[in-house]
């Protein structure tokens, strides 16, 4: 048995959060009465509080039963279809391979480090030592978020993990005196495994 409560200002403001909250519920599998109290908490002369023992069998219509949107069911299952059998043909799943493209990979020498990076500092000397470096520095601290963010609008995080391990070193070394970088966001773990066929964690240690 699953209850519903509300409490609030009038008998309308009160059946207003019900309905609300009854339109919210999800109930899947099992037959409710959820079509017949929207029906009541939509009725004028409930709401008005002008009822009696014959109200239900005066109005027939709060029995006819009510079609719902099971949207949240056929997104699972969408899911669900696309994790185990892959990207659906209609998203170009099964179209002719893409055209290759190999990307100009930069050339840049590395250059002698002359004092120990945040990270160094992290590693060698620990957390509070990290903390105070960062509240000493004498300028800004940027973080880079092209390995996250750069990829994530016009090419939907598709950018795979071995294009990225194609320019790390000359990352490293051209912003060898960030701040951070960024390679992790909420697409990120998502279209790795759905659209890649690739581990995110294996990223993750790769690209460290």
């Amino acid at each position: 048995m699953v209850k519903i409560t509300a409490k609030a200002r009038t008998r309308r403001e009160t059946a207003a959060k019900l309905t609300r909250a009854l339109k919210e519920f999800r109930v899947r599998g099992v037959t409710t009465n959820k079509a017949f109290l929207l029906h009541v908490l939509e009725n004028d002369e409930f709401l008005d509080g002008h009822v009696d023992t014959g109200f239900i069998a005066a109005h027939p219509e709060l029995l006819v039963p009510m079609k719902e949107k099971d949207r949240a069911q056929k997104l699972l299952h969408y899911i669900g279809d696309t994790i185990v059998n892959g990207t659906p043909k209609a998203l170009g799943a099964a179209g002719p391979p893409p055209s290759s493209v190999d990307p100009m990979i930069p050339e840049i020498n590395p250059v002698p480090k002359t004092k120990q990076s945040l990270k160094d500092i992290f590693d060698i000397e620990g957390p509070e030592a990290f903390a105070k470096a960062v509240r000493q520095n004498d300028g800004l601290l940027i973080t880079d978020t092209t390995w996250r963010d750069a990829h994530q609008s016009l090419l939907a995080t598709r950018v795979r993990t071995i294009d990225m391990l194609n320019v790390a070193v000359p990352t490293s070394i051209a912003l060898r005196n960030a701040y951070s970088l960024e390679c992790w966001g909420g697409a990120t773990f998502d279209v790795s495994m759905r659209f890649l066929r690739e581990d995110p964690w294996d990223r993750l240690a790769s690209l460290r």
